[in-house]
Parts: structure tokens; C-alpha cells; sequence
């Protein structure tokens, strides 16, 4: 655009971001320690594929915004799911992820 404005909403975008992890990585933690609170970092990859119930995997294309567990029943919107999943990682429940088992035809 003549304005620039395409590289101002990239600079943009950098000092959101710079915020966001100060944010996380400074401030949280300090606050935390002095409630006597401790922060578990977890990596969400993957949570959304799979059951926060039974743990068994459950594959969605990207689009899919609800999961649906044939194993166990369990039905809710994927983000929630993935939501209960990071939660109970955070909180140390013993998970054992199943995995597919991909079969060469």
C-alpha cells in the first residue's frame, strides 16, 4: 500500500508479540511466586487430537471445530477438550497418549 501500511501492521504485530511473551515469561512469574503459585509451561501440540477423557487419538482436520470420541463418547468443542487435556498435564495426571497405528497397505 502507498501509506506502508502493510509494513506498520508487521511492526505491529512484532511489538504485540514482544508483549505477550514479556508479559509471560517476566511479569506472570513474578506475580505467581509472590502468591506462592508455581507456572508449568505446557506445550499444547497435539492436544486437540486427542481425547481429554480417554486419551485415545482422534484426528480432525484443522476445520473440524468439535470432537467427538468414538471410544469413550465423549463430545465437546475442540478447544475445550484441548483445554481439559493441557489442564490435567498441568496438574500432573498420569497420561499415556494412545497413539494411531498407521498400517502400510
Amino acid at each position: 500500500m502507498p501509506n506502508g501500511q502493510a509494513a506498520k501492521s508487521g511492526l505491529n504485530k512484532s511489538f504485540a508479540d514482544a508483549g505477550i511473551a514479556g508479559f509471560l515469561n517476566e511479569i506472570l512469574p513474578y506475580k505467581a511466586e509472590k502468591a506462592g503459585k508455581r507456572i508449568i509451561q505446557i506445550n499444547p501440540a497435539g492436544t486437540s487430537q486427542h481425547c481429554a477423557m480417554c486419551l485415545n487419538r482422534v484426528s480432525k482436520a484443522l476445520g473440524d471445530r468439535w470432537h467427538d470420541c468414538s471410544h469413550c463418547g465423549y463430545s465437546a468443542q475442540r478447544d475445550v477438550n484441548s483445554a481439559i487435556l493441557i489442564k490435567k498435564v498441568g496438574l500432573g495426571v498420569s497420561l499415556t497418549l494412545k497413539r494411531e497405528s498407521k498400517s502400510k497397505a
